[in-house]
């Protein structure tokens, strides 16, 4: 009996950590209703028929002390969740690199080198899910980013990045 409660214990607090931040609670696809009503969230569009959504994670994540002062930025093409990119600057900590690892499952870095001082880049795949984790070096200190975007919204995502990058060159 005592085995049966510590192993329903045991699994209770796992789920609730593994919940317990859930930055793809708005489905890919979805429109932006659940994010426009969050009193945290900052939405503008831009000049490439796209709207952004800031959010920070105090708001997501209220109980997750590790990943606050983290960003979270929802891309809508065509009134549709395309892209979730988290984004944690001047921060000297692997919180992103530990979210990402927990949640979407781990990747290897090299031996001998302290997970904090590791610089680069690691792309995988989850289901519909494509992962990438970066974790750059700034003029300012050290930056973090995790996207986190779906298969099965890539072309939008394609052609949106394509009218972006094709403003960006003419600007040269």
């Amino acid at each position: 009996m005592k085995q049966i409660i510590l192993i329903i214990l045991i699994f209770f607090l796992t789920s609730n950590i593994s919940n317990a931040c859930d930055v793809t609670f708005v489905n890919f696809g979805d429109k932006n209703d659940k994010l426009i009503e969050n009193p945290g969230s900052l939405p503008f569009e831009d000049d490439f028929k796209g709207q952004k959504i800031l959010v920070p994670t105090s708001f997501i994540c209220p109980n997750n002390e590790k990943l606050k002062d983290t960003m979270v930025e929802y891309l809508f093409v065509e009134n549709k969740l395309v892209l979730i990119t988290l984004m944690r600057a001047f921060m000297n900590d692997t919180a992103l690199m530990d979210f990402a690892m927990n949640k979407y499952g781990k990747f290897k870095l090299p031996i001998g080198k302290d997970r904090k001082n590791w610089r680069g880049s690691h792309t995988w795949e989850v289901g519909n899910n494509l992962i990438l984790y970066v974790h750059a070096d700034a003029d300012e200190g050290p930056a973090e980013i995790l996207e986190i975007s779906s298969k099965l919204y890539s072309q939008l995502l394609y052609n949106y990045n394509d009218k972006v990058s094709e403003w960006s060159d003419s600007q040269e």
